[in-house]
């Protein structure tokens, strides 16, 4: 970026007063930044608790080759949509702390007060050095995050960093909290985290930075989505190794619900907000052992439909039919059981455009491409559904005109006859854009070993579903 100073002569100044003719002004270098940084993770009090140590007096290394950080410098001339000056590391171990240069495809950094995030962030976000604290916003905590064996996932759990004018050193603080726990058996390969929908525990946030103690604190702000779920995968192997921590990042907050954990679906542990209320930054909430308890009280199984399309299931190329009696049956594995889908046209349809979609632009997802379809949830023998959460994908570019209006019923009916609801099932709008929002039914009055159907009454898209079970 480039400062510009105006530089005008006497003569100069006597011309413009009489003829009032514009003065072409002469461009003057900004003064550049540092063209490289060093970067560490500072060690806060309570040492048994800070996120760069793994529960012992033994730090963590942090810093890998080709690690980024984003830096912002107060005189840059446009912070409300800003990409950061990308910052990178080479190493040849793993280091506590690291130098950090330009990268060669990013803009040359100007002198100023200085913002930093970790991990580097392509995309924009808004930074403001004009109040106190200073802000940087679009800070995350993803809800979809891979677990390390005996550490954390370092790109799940923000850092954010502040210098002074003339200074080349950051020392980053954890922006985030983490949970902690092992688990008991060889057979886990998944799991969620999950509060009441009034509770956030993850998305996308600001971060205000105090410039003199440093010390960060997330924001809520406008215009962002937030959830009170995080699901994890383990990285690297099958499952989830015994007697071995892992780490979940969080984001801070104040629960007003309770805690609830699951594996491979099943609820496995609910920890109540008197224990567990005021969840705050950089600080490693141990959940402990984890084990699958002999009666199953609730099962809560997610479907992702953002990959490529299973076999068996319709996709645009591949129109299998679904209006024949009882719709068309798909499997999905998940957790070691096949799990049944069932896509149905309207009797008498002929359209069969209910299928796993595929775009370069919107990417995978499940496609209602006209009204009146129906896809019918599984069916769990001694289970019944009691809630649908699903979220909401984009169908083209002239979707945003559409008004999708889904509900969930329990019987697929003719074109043009009225299926009836479930209670709690009622059609909800969507937004057609690319939103990816989420929308919940909480149903009542289902029973047992059946089949409920997500109806739409016009046409829409989802990108994954939740779905709830609990014992008859």
């Amino acid at each position: 970026m480039k400062k510009t100073i105006f530089i005008l002569s006497a003569a100069s100044l006597m011309l413009a007063a009489c003829t009032q003719e514009m003065v072409p002004q002469e461009p003057v270098a900004a003064v550049p930044g540092p063209t490289s940084f060093t970067a560490s993770v500072e060690v806060e009090p309570t040492p048994k608790a800070v996120l760069d140590r793994n529960g012992s007096s033994k730090p963590q290394t942090f810093w890998e080759n080709g690690d980024a950080i984003s830096i912002y410098s107060s005189s840059d001339t446009d912070l409300s949509a800003a990409v950061g000056h990308k910052y990178v590391t080479t190493l040849g171990a793993n280091a506590t702390e690291a130098e950090f240069v330009l990268d060669g495809e990013s803009t040359a950094l100007p002198s100023g007060n200085y913002l930093a995030t970790y991990p580097y962030r392509s995309a924009a976000r808004g930074v403001n050095f004009s109040v106190s604290p200073y802000r940087v916003a679009a800070v995350d905590v993803p809800n979809a995050q891979t677990l390390v064996a005996g550490t954390y996932d370092k790109k799940a759990c923000p850092m954010v960093a502040f210098a002074a004018e003339g200074s080349s050193a950051f020392s980053f603080k954890n922006a985030a909290a983490l949970l902690k726990f092992s688990v008991s058996e060889t057979n886990i390969v998944a799991g969620r985290i999950e509060v009441d929908a009034a509770d956030k525990i993850s998305g996308r946030f600001r971060a205000d930075v105090d410039v003199t103690t440093h010390i960060p604190n997330l924001v809520t702000y406008t215009g962002q989505t937030y959830y009170n779920y995080i699901n994890f995968t383990i990285d690297g192997s099958a499952a989830l190794a015994t007697g071995t921590d892992y780490y979940v990042a969080i984001r801070p907050t104040v629960l007003t619900s309770d805690l609830k954990i699951y594996l491979n679906g099943n609820l496995v542990k609910t920890i109540n907000t008197s224990k567990l209320k005021a969840i705050e930054r950089n600080q490693i909430y141990n959940l402990g052992t984890l084990s699958t308890p002999a009666s199953i009280a609730e099962k809560k199984l997610v479907f992702d439909f953002t990959g490529a399309a299973l076999s068996g299931w319709p996709t645009a190329k591949d129109q299998m039919s679904t209006n024949q009696s009882g719709g068309l049956g798909c499997t999905y594995p998940l957790y070691g059981t096949n799990y049944t889908f069932t896509l149905a046209d309207c009797t008498g349809a002929d359209g069969r455009r209910v299928y796993w979609s595929e775009t370069a632009t919107y990417g995978h997802r499940i496609v209602f491409e006209n009204a009146e379809r129906y896809v019918g949830f599984p069916a769990i023998a001694g289970y019944k559904l009691v809630h649908v959460q699903c979220e909401s994908a984009q169908l083209n570019a002239a979707s945003a005109s559409i008004k999708p209006k889904m509900g969930i019923t329990s019987n697929v009916v003719a074109s043009g006859s009225n299926p009836t609801y479930v209670t709690g099932g009622d059609l909800q709008e969507w937004k057609a854009g690319n939103n990816h929002e989420s929308y919940d039914y909480e149903l009542s009055g289902t029973v047992g070993n059946t089949i409920y159907y997500l109806y739409c009454k016009v046409k829409g898209g989802f990108r994954n579903c939740t779905l709830t079970y609990v014992p008859i």
